[in-house]
């Protein structure tokens, strides 16, 4: 299987999905809208929304109506917590997905709510589409879980409060779990939710998608400290400059490395148990997730 052939071809999905459901010409007020867009259209991987349509498609699910509202959501707030994450008073990035960060175009209470605005048209379009409203209603819940003061907003707090201290690795790892790796499990197991997995597949796929968060988060340190700002994207080198609490910082490279690399194969194996043949894509994700620092 061609992995980067078939992320690509969803990729293209989601991001005519989301042009359908977030044009360029729409109500409200105009340079809100284009403040939203610039950063929604600005690339990346749609990571999220890919593994909530591949789970979907893995579930047995095959229509695309049903799923594509709740992944384009996902995407949106993803954004939204990457325009908050890179301004001034928490991350002070310049660069993001190699384009000027939100603020730096649009100014920061602009960008700020640009991305309150994200959020909440998410939500509407968590709302639309044609799936029964109690899944509708399963999916927010299981993604406010993910998002709130025991998710990805709790995390931002304890990495904030982290820089410059001393760290543990069970600081990093409570960092990563919350800030991280519930928002890519919730995608999964929405994906899972739109299909009406049972519920002993949905807990899997609360197992198996935290690994692949965690795992995912380990890699993006690891990549901070090695990588190239022309290939990531944004400024590399900056977690150690500023104090974080990464991996790196904690256990050093080869050492995370090893981590990242066992978190992806309990994934994978897991992945087997419960979907046999038909988890070989989630599988072949997991792997592309760890052969970015390779």
């Amino acid at each position: 299987m061609d992995i980067k052939s078939f992320l690509n071809n969803k990729k293209k999905i989601v991001d005519e999905a989301l042009e359908r459901f977030f044009p360029y010409q729409g109500k409200g007020v105009p340079i809100l809208r284009e403040s939203m867009r610039y950063s929604l259209f600005a690339g990346g991987k749609r990571l999220r929304p890919i593994l909530a349509i591949t789970t979907y498609e893995v579930c047995g699910g095959n229509n695309p109506d049903e799923i594509l509202p709740p992944a384009c959501a996902l995407e949106m707030i993803h954004t939204f917590t990457l325009i908050h994450d890179d301004l001034p008073a928490i991350d002070n990035d310049d660069l993001r997905r190699g384009k000027p960060t939100n603020h730096k175009i649009y100014g920061e209470a602009l960008a700020i709510l640009a991305g309150d605005a994200l959020f909440i048209e998410a939500i509407n379009l968590f709302l639309k589409g044609p799936l029964k409203n109690e899944l509708k209603v399963r999916m927010l819940l299981e993604l406010t879980r993910a998002l709130g003061v025991n998710g990805v907003i709790g995390g931002q707090v304890l990495d904030i409060n982290a820089e410059g201290k001393m760290h543990s690795l069970k600081l990093v790892q409570n960092i990563h779990r919350m800030k991280t790796a519930k928002f890519i499990e919730v995608s999964m197991v929405i994906g899972g939710i739109a299909a009406e997995a049972s519920e002993n597949i949905i807990e899997k796929l609360h197992e198996i998608g935290e690994n692949i968060g965690f795992a995912f988060q380990i890699v993006d340190d690891i990549l901070d400290e090695t990588g190239e700002k022309e290939v990531v994207g944004k400024k590399t080198h900056k977690d150690r400059e500023r104090g974080k609490c990464t991996y790196p910082s904690v256990i050093g490279l080869e050492r995370s490395k090893e981590e990242a690399l066992n978190l992806i194969n309990k994934a994978k194996q897991e992945i087997e148990k419960t979907f046999g043949r038909k988890g070989e894509i989630l599988k072949a994700i997991s792997d592309y997730i760890y052969t970015r620092i390779k």
